[in-house]
């Protein structure tokens, strides 16, 4: 998608995919992409509970030391990553 912004947040936009709404829609969802994909923790952070199906903090997560920390592997994303179809979920 290629769209260069005007600065008038009312405009109709004009792409290819076609998007349907205003520019403040597209700067939105925009923004929404860059922050669920660079919102990152160290593995292991977080745990989900069996039982509820919740996302807790984890009980016995020890922080890694900063070498260990300078490993892509050893982060993952806060957020579920946003879909093409621009959900979180199929």
């Amino acid at each position: 998608m290629k769209h260069i912004f005007t600065g008038d947040l009312n405009a109709e936009i004009s792409t290819n995919p076609p998007f349907k709404g205003k520019e403040r829609h597209l700067l939105r969802a925009t923004l929404a992409r860059i922050f669920h994909a660079t919102a990152i923790v160290p593995k292991g952070l977080f745990a989900m509970d069996e039982d509820t199906s919740e996302v807790k903090f984890a009980e016995e997560f020890a922080f890694p030391k900063t070498d260990e920390l300078r490993d892509v592997k050893a982060w993952s994303n806060v957020h579920p990553m946003i879909l093409k179809v621009g959900r979180c979920d199929h």
